[in-house]
């Protein structure tokens, strides 16, 4: 009886698996019937084929990688008070694609497109009014998307979605993973700055400590060779913002040592940038620090002190093999923001809950932070384990308005502090890398 396979790699196999067959049962082969030897063969390649990722360019490489990050957000600030569990936007939830071809010796083509998952962004929760917790609900954000030449000796250019020269530059810490010289969960964070008996205002806390750190956007970026350590960089890009940014590595002795120093120039949004960090890990012991500061000088806003808005960090630690997983890590921080956000008119839900009226101009702010942490890594699962706790506390002097409805016209000569209530939190989360 005759029988055919569909595809020649089927019937390669479908060949083998039949002349093994007439091998073990040869008195009787010419009687056997091979009429549905394949359909179990065709059915677990069909199942192959599905669970396999393929290329669509056998010439271009393929990279796959991402992380899942949960957390339990535990939050208090004086009047409102809420548990979450959050994406931690710290270090996001996301899926990547690198790809790469190599053009002639010493050069190369290649992409990168990544996107990252947050349906509950942990820079979106608030202390919204009547259970109102602020998610927006965009579940899918594209973080990188850009394709790019490199050259071994004139470095890489880079065209598309993707971070400006100084982005993360403030962020360099060879010690901690989860915690670093950003406001607790990115500059963004969202949650209302709250006063005394009950009242919130329109500004976040994010407003008032930031760390000038700026994110993704469109851009052409040009990355040197590195060189003696030292790799330079720079960008430019949409809403006319350029920058540049040089980063140091090395490592003497038994110290690892990182570093990095950035200016951004955002015409479009009057601003000018400068920024840097460093870490310094001695490895025998576990002992590092890191520290970071920035300037900010705003051109769209009047700062009556004459000071540029500022900031500076500094978090120390160590990191030890405590068990045989992985490095157990402990650390303590303190930062300080000031100025920012000077020139706003602040409001506040001074008739009702939710009911915003101008209040006044806002003319000093003064941020304080500090909090501690400890990390364990599990080496052979690619997992982190983290519990933080974060306190922040602010001062905010203003001008109150003798008549909301014409605040900048009728604002009083004698400057006031807002009686603003200080921010707990507790975090409790996991990252899974893969």
């Amino acid at each position: 009886m005759g029988w055919f396979c569909h595809g020649a790699v089927r019937c390669r196999i479908a060949f083998i698996f039949a002349i093994i067959v007439a091998i073990h049962v040869a008195p009787t082969a010419q009687a056997a019937d091979f009429g549905d030897c394949c359909s179990d063969i065709e059915t677990r390649i069909a199942e192959i084929e599905a669970t396999t990722a393929r290329k669509g360019n056998s010439k271009v490489s393929l990279q796959i990688y991402g992380q899942v990050n949960k957390a339990l957000l535990s939050w208090d600030d004086g009047f409102d008070r809420d548990t979450y569990i959050v994406d931690n936007e710290t270090s996001s939830t996301r899926l990547g694609f690198i790809g790469e071809a190599k053009m002639k010796p010493g050069w190369f083509a290649g992409y990168r497109m990544e996107v990252e998952f947050h349906d509950a962004a942990s820079d979106e929760v608030f202390n919204g009014q009547n259970g109102d917790d602020g998610l927006s609900g965009t579940d899918l954000q594209i973080r990188q998307s850009y394709v790019y030449i490199e050259s071994e000796r004139y470095g890489r250019v880079s065209i598309g979605q993707q971070s400006p020269a100084t982005d993360d530059i403030t962020i360099i810490n060879l010690g901690a993973q989860m915690s670093n010289a950003a406001l607790h969960y990115n500059n963004n964070f969202g949650l209302r700055l709250g006063m005394l008996f009950g009242l919130t205002t329109d500004l976040s806390w994010g407003d008032f400590a930031h760390t000038v750190d700026t994110l993704r956007g469109d851009f052409v970026r040009w990355d040197s060779p590195a060189m003696y350590g030292f790799v330079l960089s720079a960008a430019a890009g949409e809403n006319d913002v350029w920058d540049v940014g040089l980063r140091y590595q090395a490592e003497w002795n038994s110290v690892r040592f990182a570093a990095g120093i950035g200016y951004m120039d955002a015409e479009e949004f009057d601003f000018e940038d400068v920024r840097a960090s460093a870490s310094a890990l001695h490895v025998p012991t576990g002992l590092f620090v890191s520290v970071a500061g920035g300037v900010r000088e705003d051109h769209s806003e009047v700062i009556d002190s004459g000071d540029d808005a500022n900031f500076y960090y500094a978090q120390l630690g160590i990191r030890r093999r405590l068990l045989p997983y992985g490095d157990t890590t402990f650390y303590g921080e303190y930062g300080a923001y000031n100025d920012f956000t000077v020139g706003r008119i602040l409001k506040a839900d001074i008739p009702g809950p939710g009911d915003f009226i101008n209040w006044g101009k806002i003319d000093n702010t003064e941020v304080e932070r500090w909090g501690v942490g400890v990390e364990q890594a599990f080496n052979a699962s690619a997992l982190l384990i983290y519990a933080q706790f974060h306190h922040y506390e602010a001062e905010i002097v203003g001008r109150p308005c003798n008549n909301p409805n014409n605040c900048s016209a009728t604002l009083s000569d004698v400057k006031q502090a807002l009686p603003v209530e200080p921010w707990d939190a507790v975090v409790f989360g996991a990252r899974l890398q893969f």
